[in-house]
């Protein structure tokens, strides 16, 4: 999906060609990593002719959470957020696919070493957007990684920059090398956490667990969803708590969610089976879950209020 750039991407308040957004090497984006960014989904509507963009007010709101806990400037983050969000529409309009977007709305700061005074720091931001390939449905093969998640009092979990991605690196790689799909990373603790890209759930006697966000998750805006779907749609008990290495290897099913990955099996980890994989309750959420992307619905009323954005934001193709 992000080997071929695709022609167009929106910087700074308005379309560009993709070659023309650039910043100097030694901007604060390029030195440090200093960035604040989102990954949402774009779901083709082929009935309707339009895409229909997934809770793209939650992922701003936690755009701006983001740049809070980094100091980024308010005022110009306001400013930044507001332009961004008229132009994921333009993007995608601009796209003109006839198939799912994954887009990456980032802030930036490309002026003002370490800075946080709205007058030293120079902000930017962009929109870039790719063809989004289908989730494959084959189970994954995961690894616990012997890498730890950051904890809160060194880059917290709840802030998506893209310094802390660098974390990510050497689990991934780890599990290349193992033959993986993915790597599981425990916290400070030695409990779970996430992947670097997903949040993680067992099944254990038909009860749903997932670690808290105190045990070093990010605030998944796809995990809110997929709670509020087996609780509502499906009608299944789901407990936020600590979840030691071992219970990963005996449960009944295990999945991952987030953007990119939206609902997928976990097959193995660290070569371990899966009683089931995938199983009856990680299929029905993903069911569920891609139905309310598409369709905007989930089987029952609450539908537009998990899935909000389709019904407040939908880009014309």
């Amino acid at each position: 999906m992000f080997d071929t750039p695709p022609s167009v991407m929106w910087w700074n308040g308005r379309l560009v060609p993709w070659a023309a957004a650039t910043v100097h090497v030694t901007s604060e984006v390029a030195t440090r990593g200093t960035n604040v960014f989102e990954g949402l989904r774009a779901y083709w509507q082929p009935g309707e002719r339009r895409h229909a963009v997934v809770h793209l007010d939650a992922h701003l709101e936690r755009l701006a959470q983001s740049a809070r806990l980094i100091r980024l400037p308010e005022a110009a983050t306001a400013e930044h957020i507001a332009l961004l969000r008229t132009g994921v529409g333009e993007l995608v309009r601009a796209i003109g696919a006839a198939q799912d977007l994954y887009l990456r709305p980032t802030l930036y700061i490309e002026q003002g070493r370490y800075g946080w005074r709205p007058e030293k720091v120079k902000l930017g931001s962009y929109i870039a957007g790719y063809p989004a390939d289908p989730t494959p449905t084959r189970p994954m093969d995961c690894i616990v990684s012997s890498w730890r998640r950051t904890p809160d009092t060194a880059v917290s979990p709840l802030i998506k920059v893209g310094a802390a991605y660098q974390a990510f690196r050497l689990p991934r790689i780890e599990a290349e090398v193992q033959g993986a799909d993915e790597a599981i990373l425990l916290n400070t603790r030695d409990t779970v956490a996430e992947t670097g890209g997903a949040a993680v759930f067992l099944v254990r006697s038909g009860t749903v667990v997932t670690p808290p966000l105190a045990d070093g998750v990010l605030d998944s805006i796809t995990r809110r969803t997929v709670i509020g779907l087996l609780r509502t749609s499906i009608g299944l008990p789901v407990i936020e708590r600590s979840i030691p290495r071992s219970e990963l290897y005996i449960a009944d099913e295990a999945f991952l969610c987030g953007t990119l990955d939206e609902v997928r099996a976990i097959g193995t980890i660290d070569g371990l089976s899966m009683a089931a994989a995938p199983g009856p309750v990680t299929a029905a959420v993903r069911d569920a879950y891609l139905a309310a992307c598409r369709e905007g619905k989930d089987g029952g009323p609450a539908s537009l209020h998990l899935i909000d954005t389709l019904e407040a934001h939908r880009a014309t193709a």
